[in-house]
């Protein structure tokens, strides 16, 4: 019962995140549900399968809602019916936010990241204590802190490109949800990410989307970069970050990472 609810929570949420994620970028007002269109921002609902005012077909939100459903019964095998699943759930539809921001425009929004993370932290450590999992909240504390200060030496070894000041502001979160469950929770995400980096730049690459950035700067007379040099700068490393934080969360619930006892 419990993955049925999680699943149809997952899959809404997700919903709700892609509206999120848009209007964010739009400087709009927060409306989950508005069904906002990412091509011109008209609140068209979600009764509708094409946007009224730009004729764009609604392909990309229920997508994005079939992973939210897949992901949130996962962390449901793993979490099971206690308080700390429903931080996790808040925790997939923020990071689901974040990743449509950093895809759509290589950035994880302050607005909802910031914020976001201090909510689910406080959200986090409530739970913890209703579950009587002190202990794992200090872990988790301490993964936060670990993950972030590792994103900041790459950062500083990075230059800056291709591995933003966001990400590593994202980091934060990402430690605190998976060392909550335990360090190799942690270590598997970081290792799933390094992994899942290298397979993002070929698959955005060959959908077309570094040289579509390409494409935009040189027709706003910025300059003729190569695809190699717009890779650098211009490729979301966000994505790759959050897949591995959840892809090691789910780990746990099929028995491949031991959760300590």
């Amino acid at each position: 019962m419990i993955n049925v609810v999680a699943g149809a929570f997952g899959f809404l949420g997700a919903l709700a995140a892609h509206d999120l994620a848009t209007q964010t970028l739009r400087d709009l007002p927060l409306r989950p549900f508005a069904g906002t269109c990412p091509r011109c921002g008209h609140a068209r609902g979600w009764l509708t399968a094409a946007c009224p005012s730009c004729s764009r077909r609604v392909m990309r939100e229920i997508a994005l809602a079939l992973v939210g459903l897949v992901v949130a019964v996962g962390f449901a095998e793993t979490i099971g019916a206690a308080w700390a699943l429903i931080p996790y759930l808040g925790f997939l539809v923020l990071t689901l936010a974040l990743g449509v921001t950093d895809i759509d425009a290589f950035r994880i929004v302050d607005r909802l990241n910031l914020r976001g993370t201090a909510i689910l932290a406080a959200g986090l450590g409530l739970a913890a204590i209703l579950d009587g999992s002190a202990p794992e909240l200090g872990r988790a504390a301490l993964g936060a802190l670990a993950y972030f200060a590792g994103s900041n030496l790459m950062f500083l070894l990075a230059g800056g490109k291709g591995f933003g000041y966001g990400d590593v502001k994202l980091s934060v979160q990402l430690g605190l949800f998976t060392a909550y469950l335990s360090w190799g929770t942690l270590g598997w995400a970081v290792l799933i990410t390094a992994l899942g980096g290298g397979l993002a730049s070929i698959v955005v690459l060959a959908m077309g989307m570094v040289a579509n950035a390409r494409a935009r700067r040189v027709a706003a007379g910025e300059d003729t970069a190569s695809i190699r040099e717009v890779m650098k700068t211009e490729l979301p490393y966000g994505p790759a970050m959050i897949l591995g934080a959840w892809v090691a969360i789910i780990l746990v619930g099929l028995g491949a990472i031991p959760i300590p006892t």
